[in-house]
């Protein structure tokens, strides 16, 4: 997130959360959580590994970069699926990510081969119900439903684990 341009992107009022899982590559799909704004817009939290940062607790893993990216449109065209979240009215991406760095969720691990996302979106997911930020339990499970699926084709794919440090 640009320095300059930080407080505009954390007062952007939320409408929904989608849990989006991306077009494979590794023999898993990339997800991450947009906070979309309108049908044009959003701001995407995507939890990487950094490959170059080693694990301080992960053997051969990375700390992950979280990137927040301003878009101007609601999900990307690699998306295989999408799983909306509805949320608290007056909720901003300010908010989402002040609970994400308060809980810590900024400083998690990816394990050697690169893999965890999906384990850090399930996390959020849970922070998210946890704070009633994100109401629908029944939306909840069919996005921790779809983040147990290989995409398109929707095979079932155990939970990877990355892990937090302090």
């Amino acid at each position: 997130m640009p320095a300059s341009h930080q407080a505009q992107i954390l007062a952007i009022p939320v409408k929904r959360i989608l849990a989006v899982p991306h077009r494979k590559a590794g023999g898993t799909n990339h997800w991450c959580l947009y906070l979309s704004s309108s049908p044009a817009s959003s701001v995407r939290i995507d939890c990487q590994p950094s490959y170059t940062i080693p694990s301080s607790v992960l053997r051969g893993g990375s700390k992950a970069n979280l990137i927040i990216s301003e878009l101007p449109y609601e999900i990307s065209t690699d998306a295989q699926a999408q799983f909306i979240l509805d949320i608290a009215p007056g909720l901003s991406v300010g908010q989402v990510w002040g609970e994400f760095t308060r809980y810590g969720r900024h400083k998690y691990e990816f394990d050697a081969m690169g893999v965890g996302c999906r384990c850090w979106t399930t996390n959020q997911i849970n922070l998210l119900y946890q704070l009633q930020f994100v109401g629908n339990a029944s939306q909840v499970a069919a996005a921790k439903a779809g983040i147990l699926k290989l995409w398109p084709d929707q095979t079932p794919l155990p939970l990877d684990q990355g892990a937090y440090y302090q």
